[in-house]
């Protein structure tokens, strides 16, 4: 049987089939993808993207250990200043105890001045904060978003870490930071 179609260009093909009495032209495509195809793709783009997830998963643990090493080490230089800044001889971040000749009661004396007296530049003495950035909200939160806990008698900042319970059975994930 002859092809009276004009030759193929790419893609369509015409072939005639034929049926007792009657011809049915059959378009026939050449290129394409099949469903296997398709679906196998799907599949593999599935398996990465699940992949993909467990390490983005991973890294937000990450993140948020960071964030919360940060917050605390920066609780620790606002009550115990910094050491190493020093400029003519005077340090520039003196910390809350230097100032005030004591332990902050609480976190939020480091950003309210309460009952503590104004700085003196005479006696050199007074509350003269904030010592820690407020306006951030959650500024006194770790990054799992629990309270820090603060002692002064043990001298410490705690973050009660993933599971958001401070001690007990899963105090090995607590974060703490002393001064």
């Amino acid at each position: 049987m002859q092809d009276f179609s004009p030759p193929s260009r790419g893609i369509m093909r015409r072939e005639m089939i034929p049926m007792g009495h009657r011809q049915i032209h059959k378009i026939k495509n050449s290129a394409g993808f099949t469903l296997i195809e398709i679906l196998m793709t799907i599949m593999i783009m599935g398996i990465l993207g699940a992949v993909a997830m467990v390490s983005f998963i991973d890294y937000g643990k990450e993140a948020k250990l960071s964030v919360t090493q940060k917050r605390l080490a920066e609780f620790k230089v606002a009550i115990s200043g910094d050491p190493q800044l020093v400029v003519n001889g005077e340090y520039i971040k003196q910390g809350f105890i230097a100032d005030n000749g004591s332990l902050p009661t609480s976190l939020n004396d480091l950003v309210t001045q309460g009952s503590y007296p104004a700085y003196s530049y005479i006696t050199k003495r007074g509350w003269r904060g904030p010592y820690v950035d407020s306006t951030v909200s959650g500024w006194n939160q770790d990054a799992w978003g629990t309270t820090f806990s603060y002692s002064a008698t043990s001298r410490t900042v705690t973050s009660c870490g993933p599971d958001t319970i401070c001690g007990g059975a899963n105090a090995a994930d607590d974060i703490s930071i002393s001064f």
